[in-house]
C-alpha cells in the first residue's frame, strides 16, 4: 500500500498481549488497519500485521518496542 507501511509483531502470546496492541495504538491515535494474524485469530502464539501511516511508522515501531519488552514479542516495521 502506498504511503504505509506494514507492521509484522510475532510471538503475540495471548489475547491479552494483542489487546495491548490494539490499545497502544488507539492511545497514539494512529488510523492502523489490522490485516491479519497467522496461523489464525483464535490460536496463540501468533503474528499479526497492520498498516500504519508511512509519517507514524517510526514512533509506532518504537512505542510497540517498549510494550514488547513487557509482553515477550518482537515487533518490526516491513
Amino acid at each position: 500500500m502506498t504511503g504505509e507501511t506494514m507492521l509484522r509483531v510475532a510471538h503475540v502470546g495471548d489475547e491479552a498481549a494483542m489487546e495491548s496492541i490494539r490499545d497502544l495504538l488507539d492511545q497514539l491515535d494512529v488510523a492502523s488497519e489490522y490485516v491479519r494474524s497467522e496461523p489464525d485469530e483464535d490460536r496463540y502464539p501468533q503474528t499479526a500485521y497492520f498498516y500504519v501511516p508511512d509519517e507514524s511508522a517510526e514512533g509506532v515501531e518504537q512505542a510497540l518496542a517498549d510494550l514488547a519488552q513487557e509482553n515477550g514479542f518482537d515487533a518490526e516495521g516491513l
